[in-house]
Formats: structure tokens, sequence, C-alpha cells
């Protein structure tokens, strides 16, 4: 049907369906907001308080609560809102928004005049000298104020500080909310609930958001409104712990290894021989030691020894001419989580047969069948059980009788020996090749440099805070990659005693336990790694062979174990390595190919930041060992 109108211009008409009125077909078909839809979206009051729940037949609800911030102040300061952008007090997730609307500059200008003028005024009508002061104060803001508009330096804009709590746990969503109220009004932040508004105020933390003005907000200039946007945030925002150094924003970073959000206390360090990963490990050994941190070193290369004379601590070196001796059979007893003290026997002598394999194997890796490890493992365990020795705590001490009275004296056994287990050896004809192997490690063998772990332990580290433990006066061939495991695995055995102290274990230039013809020194140091955590043990491994590393399967195992990975300078050959293994961006890697001394990337389970570990002079002095601060040194 076509009418004119009076003008003479035609319209069309649709024709009025026929039969019942019933709605459109078309418009019953789902579309895509149906599909992204959730199931569920109310504002809920509970007890006075108010929050927003979504839900869905798929995914179970989450809860939402909103707050506007007051800011009590009349100045801003660089980062002020970091800790609400990083959530970091609580289990629940925080999103901010920050809506700002820009003013008329004219609108502002006349705004300022009148304030400024009505403000003048009253000062004039004033007597009381200290409203007066007050009064002059403000008036010179504005003035400020009004000269920095102006002449265009600054611009003035409406802004509302949003923030935003969600979880799916509703106990967690209430203890989040209220620790996020009280931990900013500290700060002359005050966050206050846009209760019965809730769903109002979630719609407007999304671009669909129509209001550009809210009805909470703060005229801030433009210089302001920078303090509050989140430059450089990221990384690791641990809020104790020591000073690690500076980030690349130059803001203090602090480490704490021991920090409840990471999964264990290990550490691995990578990096280019020269470019700071000793240095970095005697920073932490220091400024741990301020905190209560006991600190055990195995130096192959005696790159620790100003760092114990400069703290006035123990440098145990091993070698022939050394007073100092260790035991590889030593065991201790230990207490768990629970205060239960036993002697981990069977860790015992899986250490001692892996000291033992690993001397075999240096002179002849096919002489380890696996009759032959059979043997040795049963005539390590023989060896303590003919010493008494057991899971209980009370089987490492001697007892006394004395008038019908046994007493405990206090007096810890004699371990088993090197040459105990020989001597037992040399009686089974199966273990003739393996005995005459081993006999150069024993005091049999007629070489005191290699015998030194044939004896019994004169090394007492009680009460002491740090100490190093030297292999590099041991032949480096044979007995320092043997003497790094025993020292090791001897230090393990006392600083498991008491699981209530913090402790850390460095293993420098690791990457020699991790060697494919000793197996079971690679496997021990993974089990360390595995089992530090319930020793509360920080174990510590440096390498400067990445590659080498990894060349066992246990180097994967120690990685997976370790929470703190520190990454400095990097080789070409490495990197593509390093990049896939440690998810490293492109950017990162390239960072790490041409890091200056000094810098690197710390990854902490999921958090990364790029810093410098910067030092005091006399920090410096004590951890360096560059060969031009060394000769200057001696110059002055």
């Amino acid at each position: 049907m076509i009418i004119f109108n009076k003008k003479g211009k035609s319209k069309k008409f649709i024709s009025k369906p026929p039969g019942k009125n019933q709605p459109d077909i078309i418009l019953g078909a789902a579309n895509f907001k149906d599909m992204i839809a959730p199931s569920l979206v109310r504002e809920v009051e509970d007890n006075g308080g108010y929050y927003v729940e979504i839900g869905s037949t798929s995914e179970i609800s989450r809860y939402f609560r909103s707050f506007y911030a007051a800011l009590s102040g009349s100045s801003t300061n660089a980062g002020m809102l970091d800790s609400l952008y990083a959530g970091d007090f609580g289990e629940a997730d925080c999103d901010v928004a920050i809506h700002i609307t820009p003013t008329d500059q004219a609108r502002t200008i006349w705004q300022l005049e009148q304030q400024i003028a009505k403000l003048e005024a009253d000062y004039v009508d004033e007597h009381n000298s200290a409203r007066r002061n007050t009064l002059l104060s403000q008036v010179e803001d504005l003035k400020r104020r009004h000269a920095l508009i102006r002449q265009g330096s600054e611009k003035l804009f409406l802004v509302a500080i949003q923030a935003m709590a969600s979880s799916t746990r509703m106990e967690e969503f209430k203890k989040f909310c209220n620790l996020l109220v009280k931990k900013f009004s500290g700060r002359g932040i005050f966050l206050r609930a846009a209760d019965t508004r809730q769903l109002q105020a979630l719609f407007g933390m999304t671009p669909l958001d129509q209001h550009a003005i809210k009805d909470v907000f703060r005229d801030m200039e433009s210089s302001n409104i920078a303090d509050l946007f989140p430059f450089g945030l990221g990384g690791l925002r641990h809020k104790s712990g020591i000073i690690l150094g500076n980030d690349i924003q130059g803001s203090i970073l602090f480490y704490d290894c021991w920090d409840r959000q990471i999964g264990n206390y290990n550490i691995v360090v990578f990096g280019r021989a020269g470019f700071g990963k000793s240095f970095l490990i005697k920073l932490i050994t220091l400024r741990s030691a301020f905190i209560g941190i006991l600190t055990a070193i195995i130096d192959p290369e005696n790159e620790y020894e100003n760092l114990m004379v400069g703290m006035g601590c123990p440098y145990i070196k091993l070698s022939a001419d050394s007073k100092y001796r260790i035991n590889i059979f030593d065991v201790d007893e230990e207490e768990d989580e629970d205060g239960n003290v036993t002697v981990n026997i069977e860790s015992a002598i899986k250490a001692v047969q892996a000291v033992v394999f690993k001397m075999i194997r240096t002179y002849e890796p096919s002489a380890l069948t696996g009759h032959v490890k059979v043997m040795i493992q049963e005539l390590i365990k023989e060896l303590y059980v003919e010493k008494g020795i057991t899971g209980d705590p009370l089987s490492l001490y001697e007892t006394e009788l004395k008038d019908n009275v046994i007493s405990v004296a206090g007096i810890k056994k004699v371990m088993p020996t090197l040459s105990d287990l020989y001597e037992k050896m040399i009686a089974v004809p199966e273990l003739q090749q393996a005995v005459f192997l081993l006999k150069p490690f024993t005091r049999h063998g007629g070489i005191p440099s290699q015998a030194i772990f044939d004896c019994q332990s004169n090394v007492d580290i009680r009460g002491v805070p740090v100490f190093a433990i030297s292999v590099k006066g041991l032949d480096e061939d044979i007995m320092r990659p043997v003497g790094l495991f025993v020292a090791t695995k001897w230090v393990w055995e006392k600083f498991g005693k008491n699981w209530k102290v913090q402790k850390r274990i460095v293993t420098d230039e690791s990457q020699t336990m991790m060697d494919e013809n000793s197996v079971e020194t690679a496997k021990w140091l993974e089990d360390a790694f595995r089992r530090a955590r319930k020793k509360n043990i920080s174990m510590c491994a440096i390498t400067q062979g990445f590659e080498v590393f990894l060349r066992v399967p246990q180097g994967m195992g120690i990685l997976k174990n370790a929470s703190t990975k520190f990454l400095l300078r990097q080789e070409n050959i490495d990197i593509a390595a390093v990049q896939d293994k440690f998810s490293l961006s492109e950017g990162e890697a390239n960072f790490l190919l041409s890091a200056p001394k000094g810098w690197g990337i710390v990854k902490v389970n999921n958090d990364a930041s790029v810093f410098y570990g910067d030092v005091t002079e006399s920090e410096y002095n004590m951890f360096t060992s560059d060969p031009t601060d060394l000769v200057k040194r001696v110059a002055v």
C-alpha cells in the first residue's frame, strides 16, 4: 500500500501481519550476547554490606565489590597506588580503574579566580591568626595552580579512582575487602564501598560505561595523575628479606626465598665466568647473616676466603696438608616438623655409596656392574649395623654402665671409615676389581692426597653463622669433584638436625656433580633439592655451564625444584636453551647476551625482575675477586 502526503511524497506502509499476535520467531534465536552472558548477575546485601554475584551453569560464582578512593591529602607521590595494583596483601584479585575527564580550561581558570577572591575576602575578615595563616596558604596554593594552568604548564582533570575486589571464595573475598580498606586508610587513601550501587559500579569498570564523570571524584593536575600510574610495576614484590639491590627503575629490590608464596627455598645461578655469580652469592650470604640465616659454602676455587675473613667466620681448607678432616660416613639425628627426632640411616647409606661409586668410576666406570653395586651397598649397611647405628638417635652415642646405672655419656660413637669398607670388600672375591680401584682413596693406597676422607671428622661448626669449605687444595681431576660432593653431603647431614632454623647450602661449580659418569652424585643432589624444604634448607647451585648441567636428567629435576633462578650474562651458545627452559621473552634473552657485570634477571615462580646487585664500598672490597681490584689493593 502506498499513500501520498500533502507535499506529494510517498510513504510505504507494511500491512498488518495475519493471524494471532506472537513474538517474532527470528528474535528467538540465540545471538553472540546470549553466548557470553552469565546465567546470574545480581547485587546482594549481606549484613549491611553489598556485593555483586556473577555465575553460570558451567563455572563457579564469582563475587565483586567496588570501592571509590577518597584522598585526604593535597599532594601525591610516585607509586602511591603500586600496592593497590599488585594486590599482594591477600588471596583475592584486585582490579583498578582510573577515570579521567579533562576540564574546560576557561571554566577552570574562572572557578579558581572565584575561589581565590572568596578566600581573600575571608582572610580580610578573619581575626584568628592561626586561621589567617591557613587561609593564606590556601590562597597561595590556588594562585600557583592558576598560574600553571593559565600558562599551559599544567592541565586540570576530574579523576575518580575505583578499586574492585573479586574472588570465587566468599571467606577469602570478605577478608581481602577488609584488608584493602584498612591497609590504605593508614596512607590517607580512604576506600568507600559503592554500596546499593555495586552493580552500577561494576559496569563502570568496563569499556561499556558511558558515565565519564563519576560522582566521587577529585580534581588533579597532570603531574599528580602521573603519580598514579604503575610505571615499571611488576617483577619481584617481596616486602621483607634481604636487599638484593635495585631494579631497572632504581627502586630497592627485596628478596626473601622463604616468602610464603614460594613453593620451595632453592636457588640456581647461571652465568658466564666473570660476570658476578660468586659476587651475587657473597652479597646474599652477608645480608642473610644479618637476619639469622645460616650459610655453608662449598668453594672449589678459594673464591670466598676474603668474605669469610671479613665476616670473621671459619674458612676450612681441605688438602693433604690441612688439619681439617671430614668422614663420608658421618650421620646425625634430625628433627622433623612434628618434633620427631630420628636418624635417616637409609639416606646416609645412599650418600656413602654415591661417594664410593664416584671414586671407583674415576678410574674405571665399567667396574660397577649391578651385582657389584648391590654387594657394596650391603657392606655399607653392615658397617653401620656393626657400630649399632640405627634409626634411633640414641644409637649414635656411647653408653656407660656405672654402679649398675646406664647413662648416656653424650659422646658420639666412632663412625665407620673408608678403610673399614675396604677391608670388608677385600674379603669378597667378586669385589676384587672394585676394591683395587677404591684402594687409592684409603690409607692402604699410599697416596695421602687422595686418602683425606678416610678418617674421623674433626670439624665443628656449632654456633657459626657462616662458614666455607674449600676444596681447591685437592687434585683438580680426581679429588676436587669428589671433595665437592663429600663436603656438600657432610654439611647436609649437619644442617639437617634442626628444621626450625633457616639454612642455606651453596655449591659453586656444581656442574662437576652432574657428570654423566657419576650419576649417583647427580641423583643425590637432585634428591637434596627435593627434600630441602622439609629440613628448612635452601639449596643453591651455581654453574657457568648450562648445557653441561642439563646433560643428565637430574639437572632438569634440580631446575624444577628451584623456585628462584638468577640469570646473569649468557654465552651465545647457551642462550637458546636458556630462553626455552626459563620461558624468557625475546627482550629478556637479548638483555642476557649483553648484560653488564652485576646485572641480571631474577625469576621467582612467575615473577621476574631485572636487577643490579648494588653494594657499599666495604662490601665490594670483601666480595671482589677481580684481579685488577686485587692488584690495586696490593699496590696501596
